[in-house]
């Protein structure tokens, strides 16, 4: 009698049931993806910058005081969104480091959301949760949203826009569309994300939308997003020509000598190495799913899912191997993918290995302990690992081992919380320091660009010490320049290797890290050692001019 009634009410009560069972499954998402995102969010608050961290940091706090691309206050292409947030953020925080590093914390949150909701959409709900939960814990992903740099918005940012793609491929139009205005937003807060992601979203909508009329709209829907950013950017650069000459003196300067197009094979090498440290930082002991990969081909083949995140990773990693690679942070715009995939080849091992032990109600904890040193190695990584003093010294041995020594402290080593604090206070000790022993009032700053051992300390100079005049000479090749931020309208070189400095100025104080051993020392120069195996150097002036590097400082008559 029971097996009847409920095979009698078996069609009317499943329809119900399956509906309830949908409507946990997204709350269930929903919550999980909520709660990683706030755990995202938390983790970064006790990590985060106290200080700019590095020249583009200190370039767009600077654009919150005066919006100037021709001075580099941001460097072009410009960033105008980025930085429009980033005043909405001082307006309220009334500080421009922690207005941006606020905006850090809260879009590495939000990647973390959305790569939650992506690997969902691509395969599953625990593919999902290591996903996002392995991406939060991921060394160079916790610093970048530590520091107020773009990077962590350039994650959002990419991972939305994928997000968007994929379900385009199922032909729906207002994820194509909506797509197109993410892709144009994106775009106005970082611009490589508008030109590398475009391929990936382009081939999206041609092959899951076949209607030209609504190709056509979403085309101009991205256009119009890009035009409403690019012409106010145009306009408060100058016009046109302020702007394309801005943007050709940085391209020539800093990307041209590393493309292929204008660098040589050793540059490509080197970026390549740098693009692969930097993905092994991020990825961490997950990036060994890589030689689980053949193994998942045989066992799940290489469908379309795959083939998205491939045409998601190609386009950036060329043009990071082959053009331009500035920094690890670079790497965001495809770790996402990355993570996904790996996510993915873990979940199927994990399967696996639990069928093999006929155990398939073990497949949670399996995948638990597979996860669980994952976690903690990237964690325990970022949070506890030191950086390791630079020798510069007595270096024998073959070069190769030095130059990998150095590599691991610049592209390894330097993103990961000690390393933040450390490099915080060496600025602070540099700025305290000078301070208290110089008066600005007969001081001048002097800074190098290209010294070996040194960062080029320019941009925090300039924000950190305003009061103090202050000079910066290139070491490099020809031709030869200085740049003094008091007197100049743009960021190029003064032609010429002489240096008029006020009478006031009655001696030269070096904001370098080490003196490059390859320049004579001038006559009188005062060596002073600071914390953290850095120095001061000190020239009193006279009356008489005086030369270092090939440069002559000559005192003024006013």
């Amino acid at each position: 009698m029971i097996r009847r009634l409920r095979a009698a009410l078996a069609p009317r009560l499943a329809p119900s049931w399956t509906a309830a069972a949908g409507a946990w499954g997204r709350h269930g998402d929903l919550g999980l993806a909520l709660g990683l995102a706030l755990l995202t969010l938390l983790s970064r608050w006790p990590y985060r910058a106290r200080m700019l961290y590095n020249w583009d940091a200190v370039q767009f706090a600077l654009a919150l005081r005066e919006f100037d691309i021709a001075k580099h206050q941001p460097h072009p292409p410009g960033y105008l969104l980025y930085v429009g947030l980033g005043r909405l953020a001082n307006a309220t925080l009334g500080d421009a480091t922690q207005a941006y590093v606020t905006l850090a914390m809260l879009f590495s949150a939000a990647t973390t959301f959305t790569v939650y909701w992506l690997a969902r959409t691509l395969y599953d709900r625990f593919t999902a949760t290591a996903a996002a939960a392995l991406l939060a814990g991921s060394p160079l992903f916790w610093f970048y949203g530590s520091v107020g740099l773009t990077y962590a918005g350039e994650a959002f940012g990419a991972s939305l826009v994928a997000l968007l793609a994929y379900r385009t491929l199922s032909g729906r139009p207002r994820c194509l569309y909506a797509g197109a205005l993410m892709l144009g937003l994106v775009g106005g807060m970082r611009q490589s994300v508008l030109v590398l992601l475009f391929p990936l979203w382009a081939g999206c909508a041609l092959v899951g939308v076949r209607s030209a009329r609504r190709l056509v709209a979403a085309g101009a829907v991205l256009a119009g997003t890009v035009l409403a950013w690019l012409l106010p950017l145009v306009w408060l650069s100058g016009g046109w020509s302020a702007y394309l000459a801005a943007s050709t003196q940085l391209y020539g300067s800093v990307v041209l000598p590393t493309s292929v197009l204008g660098g040589d094979l050793d540059a490509t090498l080197r970026q390549t190495r740098h693009v692969l440290e930097s993905v092994g930082v991020a990825l961490g002991p997950l990036g060994l799913a890589v030689l689980a990969l053949p193994y998942y081909v045989r066992r799940r083949g290489w469908h379309a899912r795959e083939w998205f995140l491939l045409a998601w990773v190609a386009p950036p990693a060329a043009f990071y191997t082959l053009v331009h690679f500035g920094q690890a942070g670079y790497v965001l715009t495809f770790l996402p993918a990355l993570v996904v995939l790996l996510s993915r080849v873990v979940d199927e091992c994990v399967a696996a290995w639990s069928e093999r032990l006929r155990r398939p109600r073990w497949r949670l904890a399996l995948a638990l302990l597979a996860l669980a040193p994952l976690l903690l190695i990237n964690t325990g990584f970022f949070v506890s690992a030191r950086p390791l003093p630079r020798a510069f010294e007595h270096r024998t041995g073959e070069a190769w081992v030095w130059r990998a020594r150095d590599e691991a402290h610049d592209w390894i080593m330097s993103r990961t919380a000690a390393a933040l604090r450390e490099h915080e206070a060496v600025i602070r000790t540099y700025v305290e320091t000078i301070r208290a022993v110089y008066d600005p009032s007969d001081t001048a700053l002097l800074t190098e660009l290209g010294n070996p051992r040194s960062y080029p300390w320019l941009r925090h100079a300039m924000f950190y010490m305003p009061e103090y005049a202050i000079y910066q000479i290139s070491l490099g090749e020809e031709p030869r320049g200085f740049y003094a931020p008091q007197s100049s309208a743009t960021m190029i070189l003064s032609p010429g290797t002489a240096i008029a400095v006020p009478r006031r100025i009655k001696q030269v104080v070096w904001f370098v890290d080490h003196w490059d051993p390859s320049r004579p020392r001038p006559r009188g120069l005062v060596e002073i050692s600071l914390p953290y195996g850095r120095f001061l150097y000190v020239l009193p002036l006279g009356r008489k001019p005086v030369e270092h590097a090939g440069y002559t400082f000559i005192p003024g008559r006013k």
